[in-house]
């Protein structure tokens, strides 16, 4: 019987990362493995029957930044195995837009190489035809990328060490997962005042076995079969757009509330599958669920198939309504896919809807709606023909289709009660609320949305306790156009004390700055350096950005659980750690060294009241000139 995981027959990992660690017990190690082969450098030939080849599971993901878009290729990336075995794993490169990635992983690759424990390694990432766009007076601007010697970025290679105790381990009898993150606002240093803008860049990307935030995967390509009996499908990997090439297979658990869209037509659970084996091998699909370690298994929540495909039997554009003038919407931030293949990022598209234009919400496509609830700050995926009008190149979609997907937005909460929140808007899916033009969202324009009286209804929360000047982070659905008030239907709340605050820190330039008052194996102090003047000391919680300044005593940074991803990059060199105190001591140790830290970028949650920082993620960047 077929592996319910996936099946053997993979081809070379075709994406990997910058650093690797593993989390304590998260990937089994055999009893008594044999030693690997040894390899000639720069081979690395695998097939399903080979027993001394295993599993690698590759997911692409972006923490948060600030870019419109970040277009970037990978390629040139080798492993080091611990016997010294080189092991290339790019056949082809790979064209990545991480500012899709921060909500979602990319499932890039399930592929085999070969068993045994790797330590080190490299990528390289090409910006010869990078497509990077920032905001600016709430235009998209294009950006130049340079290096920290102010030279135009052309391409560059970084070496990977990866963590002594918790390295990349290939066995046979179980896959290695990893989630290659390419920190953006880590990064990069953004000149605002330059002309043109420039990107000073220095790329800070990790990745790390069993990731410890879990996100939706997204998993792409054709259908190879499907298994009604067992309540699964199988399809070969073809990630972000592609329509060829060799990236593995996997198979896809479906559940009983599995949506599934198959030729613009809607199914639930069982039936979804049984139209879905009614299609010929090699339809195209997407699907977007979760991976679950324990059965190394993944399952879908969302499946489009045949022509609901972006871009498959159609044109499609992706990205966020920031404007609606009758029947004309205006996407900023979009993805367009041509019928042809051709993927295009714009700063701004329009699109022609009408009576006629299919319209679904993400996760309730069997429910059909008007195109009223195309409203302004919603995220969309649609599909139609695009032409050439007097508008310029717009995509046509009065005879297609619109997905509405969920989104996210975030402020401070300015009064609440058990069935209406009215927050000061902050951000609208990443975006600052001056972009968006609310005219016409409102009953009459007395009631157009008001980002700074933002009104949100709670009615489907439970029990959400708010309290005022709080910040808050809601995802949900904007109201239907010319319907307001409200003008947003929260589904869920999410806590920035648990999780989603961010740290960002910059302390300025000199021989005898100390970042941290105090370190130990448990914490970490903030030292903030002439009283935030010369630096930057900011905690970011959605779109609200507080100096840590303003609070009256020290922040603390403390590990989350314990397991983490703690990281310091020297160089073009990357030191990855599951284990804080580890973190610590090597921290310490370059420190004690001479070394002195430019910045500090963290993920995790925030108490206002402790004003603890609980860690799930850190990433320091030592200065180059020590």
């Amino acid at each position: 019987m077929k592996s319910r995981y996936l099946n053997y027959k993979y081809s070379l990992i075709t994406i990997l990362l910058l650093s690797i660690t593993a989390c304590g017990g998260g990937t089994d190690v055999m009893d008594d493995p044999a030693p690997p082969a040894p390899l000639p450098p720069s081979s690395a030939s695998c097939d399903s029957s080979d027993s001394a080849c295993g599993t690698l599971l590759l997911g692409i993901t972006d923490a948060d930044g600030d870019f419109l878009t970040y277009s970037v290729e990978i390629s040139g990336i080798e492993l080091t195995r611990a016997d010294g075995a080189l092991v290339s794993v790019m056949p082809t490169s790979q064209t990545v837009d991480f500012v899709n990635y921060v909500e979602l992983s990319e499932l890039a690759a399930a592929s085999a190489i070969p068993v045994g424990n790797y330590t080190e390694g490299s990528i390289t990432i090409n910006y010869t035809n990078a497509d990077i766009q920032v905001e600016l007076n709430s235009v998209a601007v294009p950006a130049v990328m340079i290096d920290e010697l102010g030279q135009p970025l052309l391409s560059q290679t970084l070496q990977l060490q990866l963590d002594v105790d918790n390295q990349l381990q290939i066995n046979t009898n179980r896959p290695a997962l990893l989630e290659l993150d390419f920190n953006l606002a880590a990064s990069h240093t953004i000149n605002l005042d330059a002309d043109p803008i420039t990107i000073t860049t220095e790329p800070y990307i990790i990745a790390e076995v069993n990731p410890v935030l879990d996100k939706e995967f997204r998993v792409r390509g054709p259908l190879i079969e499907v298994n009604e009996a067992e309540s699964f499908f199988s399809i070969k990997v073809r990630p972000f757009h592609r329509r060829d090439g060799d990236f593995g297979e996997v198979d896809l658990q479906v559940v009983d509330d599995t949506a599934f869209e198959i030729d613009n037509e809607a199914y639930t659970g069982s039936a979804g599958l049984t139209k879905l084996a009614e299609l010929s091998v090699g339809t195209p699909t997407v699907s977007l669920g979760t991976f679950d370690r324990e059965s190394d298994q993944f399952t879908a929540i969302t499946v489009l198939a045949g022509s609901s495909v972006l871009g498959n039997s159609n044109d499609a554009a992706r990205g966020i309504i920031v404007a609606r003038d009758g029947n004309t919407l205006t996407l900023r931030r979009a993805t367009v896919l041509l019928e042809d293949g051709t993927v295009s990022f714009y700063g701004e598209i329009n699109v022609l809807i009408n009576d006629t234009t299919k319209v679904k919400k993400h996760r309730g496509m069997v429910e059909q709606i008007s195109i009223n609830a195309l409203s302004i700050g919603q995220a969309v995926s649609i599909r139609g023909t695009i032409i050439e009008g007097d508008m310029g190149r717009v995509l046509d979609a009065t005879e297609g289709a619109v997905r509405m997907h969920v989104n996210s937005i975030s402020g401070h909460a300015i009064s609440s009660d058990s069935t209406l929140l009215v927050m000061d808007l902050r951000a609208l899916n990443g975006k600052a609320p001056e972009i968006f033009d609310f005219s016409g969202t409102g009953t009459n324009v007395d009631f157009d949305a008001d980002p700074e009286n933002y009104e949100v209804s709670t009615l489907h929360l439970m029990g959400t306790d708010i309290t005022t000047n709080a910040p808050v982070r809601i995802r949900g659905y904007v109201t239907p156009f010319g319907t307001a008030p409200v003008d947003f239907d929260a589904l869920t709340v999410i806590s920035f004390e648990d999780t989603r605050s961010r740290l960002k820190i910059d302390w300025p330039d000199g021989a005898d700055i100390v970042a941290f008052s105090e370190i130990s194996n448990e914490s970490l102090t903030i030292n903030i350096v002439n009283g935030g003047e010369d630096g930057i000391y900011k905690l970011i919680q959605g779109g609200i950005r507080t100096d840590l300044a303003s609070f009256d005593s020290a922040i603390v940074i403390q590990p989350k659980s314990e397991r983490g991803l703690y990281t310091i990059k020297s160089g073009d060199r990357i030191s990855a750690y599951s284990n804080f105190a580890d973190f610590t001591v090597m921290l310490e140790m370059r420190l004690s060294e001479g070394r002195t830290i430019d910045s500090l970028h963290g993920f995790g949650g925030f108490s206002a009241e402790s004003k603890i920082f609980t860690a799930l993620k850190l990433a320091i960047k030592l200065n180059r000139d020590d």
